[in-house]
């Protein structure tokens, strides 16, 4: 169960983000994912694999090749947010955990998206699927469910982003915006992922990077540091020095690079938030940046 001061948080968000999404109501949502509509886009070359019935026979017949029509479909908007349950999750140096931030990013796109009347899904997510709660318009619902993603204890031993990429694949049957909420510490190429990349393909996903400041830079001084992975449980000791902590810092720079480049290549689009922060005006900022006046 929710502990008391969790859910105060928690609905804090909600009436904030309700009261933001009342007043900044601009429009409907347009899904980024080419689809079945009627705003014209453009033209591109037929490549195997497209729907024919996309073909434009009158472009076609004109260059002598098969051309498709693109098309922005206006339309109601699915959510689906996939929460990262694994072990790495539940690091922490200050007093929120990336788990817990990962509540209040959930709680933060749940609560925007019933301000909005959209229908809201999640996905709990390790090596493998956990959970899966489908689609609903339902305050309670959503209180539910962050109730039982809050107490469920997962047997699991590291962070896998296709497992939950494919069944996403085979599930989600409507275009929706699809929400990764992770650190994203996987041993994964997640730019050569078969699954992923056909997830991107059909469906607007974003990707939610949460990280700890202490995962950026160790701590300043001198002595010892001794440090546990919390997925493979392997224990390590850090002589702390300057030299320590530039290389580290720029391992964790290089590994941000690498995550952002992986991301556009795929492409999804990144939003990087810290556990210690608040993530809810970039996350309001992610759903009014799929809004059209």
């Amino acid at each position: 169960m929710l502990p008391d001061d969790v859910r105060s948080e928690l609905r804090y968000i909600e009436m904030y983000t309700a009261k933001r999404i009342r007043n900044l109501r601009i429009g409907a949502y347009t899904s980024r994912v080419a689809a079945t509509g009627f705003d014209f886009r453009e033209h591109r070359r037929y490549v195997a694999g497209d729907d024919v019935r996309r073909i434009d026979w009158n472009v076609t017949a004109r260059l002598r090749t098969p051309f498709v029509r693109l098309t922005d479909a206006e339309r109601e908007l699915n959510l689906i947010v996939a929460l990262d349950v694994s072990p790495s999750m539940g690091f922490g140096s200050g007093p929120r955990s990336k788990r817990d931030a990962m509540l209040f990013i959930a709680g933060c796109l749940a609560f925007s998206a019933l301000a909005d009347r959209i229908t809201i899904g999640f996905v709990a997510f390790a090596d493998r699927v956990i959970g899966y709660f489908p689609p609903r318009t339902s305050r309670a619902y959503t209180w539910d469910v962050l109730d039982q993603l809050w107490s469920l204890d997962v047997a699991a031993s590291r962070t896998l982003i296709a497992p939950v990429a494919r069944q996403l694949v085979s599930r989600l049957k409507q275009t929706s915006l699809v929400c990764l909420v992770s650190d994203f510490l996987t041993p994964e190429s997640l730019d050569n992922l078969a699954d992923v990349k056909m997830l991107a393909a059909r469906h607007d996903v974003v990707s939610v990077v949460v990280d700890d400041p202490l995962e950026a830079s160790l701590p300043d001084g001198s002595g010892t540091l001794r440090v546990r992975d919390m997925e493979s449980g392997r224990p390590t000791r850090l002589a702390l020095s300057d030299a320590l902590r530039r290389r580290y810092r720029d391992s964790a720079e290089a590994r941000r690079r690498e995550l952002a480049q992986a991301f556009y290549r795929i492409p999804v689009d990144p939003v990087f938030v810290r556990a210690d922060k608040s993530a809810v005006e970039p996350l309001l900022q992610l759903f009014l940046s799929r809004k059209v006046a």
